[in-house]
């Protein structure tokens, strides 16, 4: 998968392996985990695919290795993109805790659900502020609202915002049912 989130950032422009780490940790990375780590193979197979060029820039004494799609990467991609949205099963590290929370003290579990609250609610709040600056720059502007990009972008947004609220309801219910358990 982050072979295709690269050509997609790519698509929008040429990056650096840094600008594409900071693309992603401002978008993809909300919902999708991405590091250094995976960035730097996953470019070294597009660049040995063909999908993707690497030029150096030269800034004074500085050199950075820009990435550029090719034609081929970006057949790639749009291939991919098209391609019908397959059911993952959810990977979530808090299910597989909360599976074997039986082994865990009434106090303790309390005490790790309010983190994962708080951490929820952080992300929601980051979500947030990233609409609202959404809202600030394109405004009244309809053009931008209708163009496609914009409006998948948007709509993914959206799509967290709910999903966010929705953990945080849930685990809200299931904090207050420990909370009950606990009571003597």
């Amino acid at each position: 998968m982050q072979d295709k989130i690269i050509l997609g950032l790519l698509l929008d422009g040429d990056k650096s392996s840094y600008d594409l780490k900071k693309s992603m940790e401002s978008s993809t990375g909300f919902f999708y985990n991405s590091s250094q780590g995976s960035i730097q193979p996953a470019l070294k197979k597009l660049i040995q695919n063909e999908h993707v060029l690497v030029t150096e820039d030269r800034r004074g004494a500085r050199r950075k290795k820009v990435f550029s799609i090719t034609e081929e990467g970006e057949k790639e991609f749009l291939r991919w993109a098209g391609e019908p949205i397959a059911l993952d099963k959810p990977r979530d590290p808090a299910l597989v805790k909360m599976f074997f929370f039986n082994y865990v003290e009434g106090p303790r579990k309390l005490e790790l659900v309010e983190q994962y609250l708080r951490e929820i609610e952080t992300v929601g709040t980051t979500l947030k502020m990233i609409q609202q600056m959404n809202r600030e720059q394109i405004g009244k502007n309809r053009e931008l609202l209708n163009n496609p990009k914009v409006r998948s972008r948007l709509d993914t947004l959206e799509f967290g915002m709910d999903y966010y609220a929705f953990l945080k309801e849930w685990y809200g219910k299931y904090l207050q049912k420990i909370k009950e358990e606990l009571e003597p």
